[in-house]
């Protein structure tokens, strides 16, 4: 049997609720042939035998115990046969012609990833067009909130979402996939961080769309979840002289995070500092370092951010040292 030339896989942990209607919509598109992957994350929900009784040519492989959403893909791209593959979340809706425009700019693209314009839900506003990745490892979602009909360009971008990109199988591969240290959230900005150093573009293909339930919101566990990976991706791809000159953006970003975390009371800072303490832990294998911080954006974006004085005046002064900060480490490295 001929292999096909896109696997599309697809992680779930207790998504039966989403399936059909993602499903449904992956098996209208019509261009390229392709398999579908679902890896269960030992859902409780009768997630697969709800996709092998009424999804019968669906690949399902059971995982043996959820290790979280980066390995949970690692394993899905093992067992795929296509050229091409595309990682996408359970909770999405795909339009029509999203497989052909997602896939056909990696034909000719060398070393490329793309990803879609990502819609809400309802289809009403954007939930994401990539992410905006800063030198502190925070990341934002470029284009939240704003409306469906924006972002219609065609456009090199500093990271995926990971709820949606495509690339071929053999990049995947040599990149070393998902860092499975990374259970889930901060798994995309640190995949794009691996692949901006290792020469790859990601780029944004506005004419493939889908649709994802998304809805932003934070808890305990969340912030513990995003602090760790941030800390990991700083211990992984910095050396300690970078850590020193950035150290006054280190200092900021320190402020930001704990203030948001105090939201949610001394649990939330205990949360916050108990992923500083587990990535002490680890030991670091990485071979890649960032020496050009150029790679990312070095001000945090304006354009999702409530519009108060006091709100704009804050950004304002947070940006200024960040961008004096690079432009000294700037300097500062090129007397090295």
């Amino acid at each position: 049997m001929r292999d096909p030339e896109v696997s599309i896989i697809i992680v779930t942990y207790n998504s039966k609720r989403y399936l059909q209607r993602c499903l449904e919509s992956i098996y209208r598109q019509t261009s390229f042939s392709y398999e579908v992957i679902i890896v269960d994350n030992c859902s409780i929900d009768d997630t697969v035998e709800y996709v092998q009784n009424n999804f019968p040519s669906v690949r399902v492989i059971r995982n043996t115990q959820n290790k979280g959403y980066g390995a949970g893909n690692n394993l899905g791209v093992k067992y795929a046969r296509g050229k091409f593959i595309v990682i996408l979340n359970p909770d999405t809706v795909v339009e029509n012609n999203w497989l052909y425009e997602i896939i056909k700019p990696l034909e000719t693209g060398d070393r490329l990833i793309t990803i879609p314009k990502v819609l809400l839900y309802d289809g009403s506003r954007i939930n994401t067009c990539g992410l905006n990745i800063h030198f502190t490892g925070l990341a934002f979602l470029i284009g939240f909130g704003k409306k469906s009909n924006e972002y219609n360009d065609i456009m090199e971008v500093y990271g995926i979402a990971g709820c949606c990109f495509a690339m071929q199988k053999k990049y995947y591969q040599d990149l070393g996939g998902f860092d499975e240290r990374i259970f889930m959230y901060q798994d995309d900005v640190d995949f794009s961080i691996n692949a901006r150093l290792s020469g790859f573009k990601i780029l944004f293909v506005p004419k493939a769309i889908i649709r994802h339930d998304y809805t932003l919101k934070v808890d305990n566990n969340k912030i513990y979840l995003l602090e760790k990976g941030r800390y990991l991706i700083l211990k992984k791809y910095y050396k300690p002289l970078n850590i020193m000159l950035m150290m006054p953006s280190i200092i900021m970003s320190e402020i930001l995070t704990l203030g948001y975390s105090l939201k949610f009371g001394l649990k939330g800072v205990y949360k916050k500092y108990k992923g500083l303490y587990d990535v002490l832990k680890i030991k670091d294998s990485s071979r890649k370092k960032v020496n050009d911080i150029g790679m990312f954006s070095n001000l945090l974006p304006t354009e999702n951010q409530l519009q108060s004085k006091v709100i704009n005046v804050c950004i304002s002064l947070v940006n200024a040292v960040f961008y004096l900060n690079s432009l000294v480490y700037r300097i500062l490295k090129l007397t090295y």
